[in-house]
């Protein structure tokens, strides 16, 4: 049976799923990025020779709550409080109808749009009827959030579970009593895990802290003696498969160490949330058939990955070469690794 387990992780609300007692997946729930989301937002600055505004959308977040908004992409319709026949007639004060297309990350503040991209929602893809709600609403106002329901992130982690254990069996659980209340009214099995009745937190019951301990080390230890070295850079991640102080040296050895420590690699990856190019250096074998059978190896276990992890190349170095699409922050990125 695999485990589902809701709970404030590093007071992050977060899902935690596990199988056999070993942690296969991790969402942190409060670091969502607001991709799709829809804010009456209002210009702070207009740059003439970008041809951009910046524009404010949440207040009191700091950079976090202004977002960068190219003028060929307003339509004259979503200036909210007056009638301009032109997007160059935008100045600082007005206020916008603005959509996240890419979040803020690291540096660069969030990718806004004034064609908003409807689909499904409460407003049934009427822009018009957006707009009019809009106009009665005061500046940074979120009118659309389209981030998933926690029934559909348990259903998402429910899949991601099953490529880990033959079983469809799951228990779901939290701490937290209005999680299980709303997961109930979603028809959705949810077991309140009552603390003072356990006499022990659910974080010490599920031994949480050890199990997801390794996501914040460079050092992870494989079960041979071997271990891998993670290195999250600005432009790239690195990772460095040694064979440690194992005295065997035959390629076959080589290929089963490999092969651990890309099972190891890859749910590194999945649980830091790892994206963009990735460069995992193995230990170098002789045998182009064993190289070719380890190529073979990486992709099956990468395959169905839900951010498409991919393997592109080996360098004549003998280092793999994969990317990966980013859809969240990465785990360094929602969680502050220097207060540990």
């Amino acid at each position: 049976m695999s485990e589902i387990v809701i709970t404030k992780w590093h007071n992050k609300l977060s899902i935690l799923g596990f199988t056999d007692g070993t942690l296969e997946y991790l969402k942190v729930l409060d670091g969502n990025d607001r991709r799709g989301n829809v804010y009456t937002g209002r210009v702070e600055n207009k740059t003439n020779n970008i041809e951009a505004l910046f524009v404010r959308f949440e207040a009191g977040r700091g950079k976090r709550g202004i977002g960068f908004l190219p003028i060929k992409s307003i339509p004259t319709e979503c200036v909210l409080n007056r009638n301009v026949s032109s997007a160059s007639e935008i100045k600082p004060g007005d206020i916008l109808l603005v959509q996240i297309r890419t979040d803020e990350h690291k540096t660069k503040q969030a990718r806004l749009s004034s064609r908003i991209k409807l689909h499904s929602s409460e407003y049934d893809g009427n822009l018009n009827k957006l707009i009019d709600v809009a106009k009665t609403r005061t500046e940074y106002q979120l009118l659309i959030n389209k981030g998933p329901t926690l029934s559909r992130e348990i259903e998402e982690a429910k899949r991601h579970l099953l490529k880990t254990t033959d079983t469809d069996s799951f228990k779901i659980v939290s701490d937290i009593k209005s999680i299980c209340d709303e997961l109930r009214d979603s028809d959705t099995d949810c077991e309140f895990y009552d603390e003072e009745e356990q006499r022990i937190s659910l974080m010490v019951h599920y031994n949480i802290t050890s199990k997801t301990d390794d996501l914040f080390k460079k050092k992870v230890w494989l079960k041979s003696g071997g271990y891998i070295i993670v290195e999250q850079t600005e432009t790239l991640n690195l990772i460095d498969v040694n064979s440690g102080k194992n005295q065997k040296k035959s390629d076959d050895f080589f290929l089963l160490l490999n092969k651990e420590a890309a099972d190891e690699c890859v749910r590194q990856i999945r649980l830091r949330n790892l994206s963009g190019m990735i460069l995992i250096d193995f230990v170098s074998m002789k045998s182009k058939e064993l190289q070719n059978e380890l190529i073979s190896y990486i992709e099956e276990i990468t395959t169905g990955d839900p951010d498409h992890l991919r393997f592109i190349d080996l360098t004549g170095l003998g280092i793999m070469e994969f990317t990966r699409d980013k859809k969240y922050k990465s785990l360094s990125e929602t969680i502050d690794f220097k207060d540990l």
